[in-house]
């Protein structure tokens, strides 16, 4: 989870509140809307605390596969499992800045293993806080192994080879649709121009569409419209692999 600061707050809350007040007034044309932005400032700061959380656990998912990929060698050198995963901890600290998220988990894992907790219930109990599929996957994998005296040399490497190439999809298939995710944001702003435009151009043009029961039907009409088109382009743009 990412919970925001008190300044990440007022600055969020702040700036849906400005674009909601802007939206509803270019739609309604009269500042007795404004009233209705301040739903837009806890919407904007939840949906924003949402989308830092999916990059954050991305990362984190990122740190994971060099974790693990780090212990799949200590274990081909012929480590323990725990001491793969200690060492291969360690080695992380020369690739992530101190305040990253792996080193908080790696301090906790060697002071679970200190006092002899399992490390396949350290490892499902990372993967059900941080709700990373990858690492869920793997601690559901590892666990089984472990309980089955399968060969976790192999298993790991195995699982790192197939996260690795999941991950390089997941880039490859960001790095495809750029362009498409730009093309939406531009087209998300296309219509507000167009109403701009002929404003200006032609003013009271849609002077029809205000301060009236009629105008006022119309264009909440074209709002929920322009809502539900908006929901189904970021819909359409996120591909989970």
């Amino acid at each position: 989870m990412y919970r925001l600061s008190k300044k990440e707050k007022i600055q969020y809350g702040l700036t849906g509140f400005l674009a909601g007040s802007l939206f509803l007034y270019f739609f309604y044309q009269t500042v007795y809307v404004i009233g209705m932005a301040i739903p837009c400032a806890f919407l904007y700061c939840k949906w924003k605390g949402k989308e830092l959380g999916e990059k954050r656990r991305r990362r984190l998912e990122l740190q994971f596969r060099d974790w693990i990929d780090s212990a799949s060698g200590h274990l081909q050198a012929g480590c323990s499992v725990e001491n793969a995963f200690v060492k291969s901890g360690r080695e992380l600290t020369y690739l992530y800045d101190s305040a990253a998220d792996i080193h908080r988990e790696i301090r906790s894992m060697e002071h679970l293993l200190s006092n002899n907790i399992p490390l396949e219930k350290i490892l499902y109990d990372f993967g059900e806080r941080s709700q990373a599929e990858n690492i869920q996957n793997f601690a559901d994998v590892f666990a089984t192994g472990k309980r089955s005296g399968g060969n976790l040399r192999e298993m790991i490497s195995d699982t790192c080879e197939i996260t690795a190439m999941k991950t390089d999809v997941e880039r490859e298939i960001q790095t495809m649709i750029h362009g498409k995710v730009m093309e939406q944001k531009i087209m998300c702003f296309i219509p507000f121009g167009i109403i701009l435009y002929i404003s200006l151009s032609s003013p009271g043009y849609f002077s029809s569409l205000y301060h009236n029961p009629a105008g006022i039907c119309m264009m909440t009409a074209c709002l929920l419209f322009y809502l539900f088109s908006l929901w189904i382009s970021l819909r359409i743009i996120r591909i989970e692999v």
